[in-house]
């Protein structure tokens, strides 16, 4: 997937949990570590948002794209590092990062949940880039905007 369809299918997944289950208690914060979640997978390639820095280059050398940095045991570490420093945050970045591998896993490329343990390989029927996950990324955006005004419109 793009960065677009990570952050727009990261924001549906992030809206949801926010108005469904109220844990959360710095809006900010979640959103910010749910974004960042969303896109930081993708640090080991070159060409994504995320990519495009001197620390992504030396990252690269050492891990191939869609490996540790698509893995639920790198996320889960990640995020629990996160959640000691701030519950929000860390809430945030998991379903961030969970949004990304989850939508990477109906690519074509699909990924590899359980990297470097065991070999849970998941692929789907999606090309990154495709029109079809262009109507995708139109999807998950009318889904925000109608579950943005169901919930703003109740709190009237």
């Amino acid at each position: 997937m793009i960065f677009r369809t990570h952050i727009a299918f990261a924001f549906l997944i992030g809206l949801f949990f926010y108005f469904n289950f109220p844990l959360v208690n710095n809006f900010i914060l979640f959103f910010l570590f749910l974004f960042l979640g969303a896109g930081f997978s993708d640090i080991d390639h070159n060409k994504s948002k995320f990519g495009r820095n001197f620390f992504s280059r030396i990252i690269t050398f050492f891990s191939k794209h869609r490996t540790i940095f698509h893995s639920l045991f790198f996320g889960v570490i990640l995020t629990y590092l996160l959640f000691r420093f701030n519950r929000d945050s860390g809430i945030g970045f998991f379903l961030g990062f969970l949004s990304h591998i989850i939508s990477d896993s109906f690519t074509k490329q699909g990924i590899n949940f359980f990297y470097p343990f065991e070999k849970f390989t998941f692929s789907g029927f999606i090309k990154t880039g495709s029109f079809l996950e262009t109507i995708l990324f139109y999807f998950f955006v009318a889904a925000c905007a109608v579950l943005l005004w169901n919930n703003l419109s109740q709190s009237f």
